[in-house]
């Protein structure tokens, strides 16, 4: 999430309430937009558009996103809580819950490519790089300095980039290697963007949902979603959609959050109403922020507002302990790895190029090492005849097992913590992704 205003300014925020049953009454957040809801159908209903023209005629409410492929569902406007509950009882529905507002987070060799060794990757060398990468954000340019093959729509507003932080992210992930502007992680790589927000930088969960929907209807083709935002709650639909998505093989990478907080809340458990998500699911790549200035090791750069060089981001979110049954395993317990997000240089409006900060910018670092995976790999890239969810969390593996220790980023900053060199705030050391010597052709 690029920081721009504050903390959780450039953040896409999402407070969602868990509901106890199909549908609740609940106290009124400034997030909750009065009279829209997302309706899941029941598993065993045989046709979405079906059940959803009966719905509407049955209740006479506007219908304004359909889902079919990662969840059975659809969304609805101008409805009066009544009407909502109503409809929570009738046998095609399994769930009703509010729909939420939602922001967003906000040829040099950009730092953070060279600090991860991006550049000197076998694979990132034989541009444009084989690979597929959804940018679900703001839309995504169009840019010169991007291989953007398909533009894809969830808010009705125009399909284009008209924010930036969109265009920004893409850029980071994929910006082609052409000797001008900027070079990507995965140079080249095509980039599908799916506009969720509007173009202020704000929007609804459910417009979120659509996407991720979209993206499973074209898993045979994209490998990669990077998902910029975050917010905290819990959403049953929200989380079952990227479920069933990365069950269909995709790779989600997702921000880490920028409020310093426990990507479980201040509670620190799973599944509370202050996890921060889609940070929190275990099914998501989630990617912290740390410091480099220089584009190197050592922690010799100039220090900045949000730390020194070489140091996870002072504004990052972190984890202090890890679900049961996490399909990973790494030492940042529910943080997969860091990458840099501190004045990263990339693509943004008007065929131009900007700088930003935040958690955002580090999430597509690792979104565009997940492309080289494939790239390299395959779809099938565990080799077991097969394309699903085990395919997901051996990328994810293999991209925490080939990172850079903390211990290796820099000197620690407190002699008196020399086992916590990058002041990690939880003391769980997530590596750094890294890209010098794995994937290889």
């Amino acid at each position: 999430m690029a920081k721009r205003r504050s903390l959780l300014s450039a953040t896409v925020v999402v407070l969602l309430v868990l509901f106890a049953c199909a549908f609740t009454a609940s106290v009124s957040t400034a997030q909750e937009v009065p009279g829209r809801y997302i309706v899941m159908l029941r598993d065993e209903v045989p046709s979405v558009h079906d059940a959803v023209f009966h719905l509407a005629a049955r209740f006479g409410i506007p219908v304004t996103n359909i889902y079919e492929r990662a969840i059975k569902g659809f969304s609805i406007a101008n409805v009066p809580p009544a009407f909502a509950a109503a409809l929570a009882r009738h046998p095609l529905v399994a769930l009703v819950e509010p729909d939420l507002r939602v922001e967003a987070v906000d040829q040099t060799l950009p730092t953070g490519v060279n600090r991860i060794e991006a550049d000197l990757n076998p694979v990132a060398q034989g541009s444009p790089v084989d690979a597929d990468i959804a940018i679900l954000d703001t839309g995504v340019g169009p840019h010169v300095d991007l291989n953007v093959v398909t533009w894809v729509n969830c808010t009705g507003a125009s399909p284009y980039d008209l924010n930036g932080h969109g265009t920004h992210v893409a850029g980071i992930a994929a910006a082609v290697n052409n000797g001008f502007g900027v070079v990507g992680v995965a140079p080249g790589a095509r980039v599908w963007s799916v506009k969720v927000l509007y173009d202020d930088g704000s929007g609804y969960l459910s417009d979120v949902i659509e996407g991720v929907d979209y993206v499973t209807g074209k898993a045979d083709q994209i490998e990669v979603a990077n998902m910029s935002l975050a917010g905290q709650g819990v959403s049953t639909a929200f989380r079952q959609a990227i479920q069933n998505s990365v069950a269909a093989g995709v790779v989600y990478v997702a921000a880490a959050g920028n409020s310093k907080q426990d990507v479980y809340g201040r509670d620190g458990k799973f599944g509370t109403s202050d996890d921060w998500i889609p940070a929190a699911y275990p099914e998501v790549c989630t990617v912290s922020a740390m410091v480099d200035t220089d584009g190197k090791e050592g922690g010799k750069g100039s220090s900045t507002s949000y730390g020194k060089d070489d140091t996870i981001a002072s504004f990052s979110n972190y984890s202090r302990s890890v679900v049961a049954g996490n399909p990973v395993t790494s030492p940042g317990k529910a943080i997969d790895v860091a990458a840099p997000g501190v004045n990263i240089y990339s693509t943004y409006l008007n065929n131009g190029y900007a700088y930003l900060s935040g958690t955002s910018m580090a999430a597509p670092h690792v979104a565009g090492a997940a492309a080289l995976w494939f790239a390299a790999k395959g779809r099938d890239v565990n080799g077991d005849g097969q394309v699903n969810d085990s395919d997901a969390y051996w990328v994810r593996q293999q991209i925490i097992n080939n990172g850079q220790a903390q211990k290796d980023w820099r000197p620690p900053v407190n002699r008196w913590k020399p086992n916590n060199p990058a002041n990690d705030p939880d003391g769980n050391l997530e590596p750094l992704v890294y890209l010098k010597i794995a994937p290889t052709p």
